[in-house]
């Protein structure tokens, strides 16, 4: 991968995500998981999430609420950067979580759900996020996946 492409998207979505802190209460399950997350992402704005909550919470953006996810959103793209590898945990769940599903049927509920989400986010922050978008894709350990995220990149219009 190209290195100044990736502090090019790195800066990207530094720039178009302000720190903020994400309302609360960051997700409305009480279940065990959701719990968790509260504890670790609840109160900190994503420039101040430390790697290890991030590590511990590898695939809690889905239960996210929609002004948690647009928050905290940075800090997982960010953390994806440190390998951007099928064995990457928290790469490989962000990657699921601005997909959609994967058969990218647009009249999906779930699709629809990922593209009102999108809409919260400014345009800006929509082209940073499929700046990320691309740049995964140049990884070739999963190119499985390319197909879903290039149509993944049509919801983050």
């Amino acid at each position: 991968m190209d290195s100044e492409a990736a502090r090019n998207v790195w800066n990207e979505i530094v720039d178009a995500f302000p720190p903020v802190t994400p309302s609360q209460p960051v997700t409305l399950c009480d279940c065990e998981e959701c719990l968790e997350v509260r504890a670790n992402l609840g109160h900190v704005a994503w420039n101040h999430v430390l790697p290890p909550a991030i590590e511990h919470c590898f695939g809690s953006l889905p239960p996210l609420t929609d002004e948690s996810f647009h928050a905290l959103l940075p800090a997982y793209l960010l953390h994806a950067f440190a390998d951007l590898g099928d064995h990457n945990k928290v790469f490989e769940w962000t990657l699921y979580s601005l997909c959609g599903p994967e058969d990218g049927a647009d009249h999906d509920p779930e699709d629809a759900g990922l593209r009102e989400k999108a809409m919260l986010f400014s345009p800006e922050q929509r082209r940073a996020v499929r700046s990320f978008l691309f740049l995964a894709g140049s990884v070739r350990e999963i190119r499985e996946q390319h197909d879903v995220m290039g149509a993944a990149a049509t919801i983050w219009r």
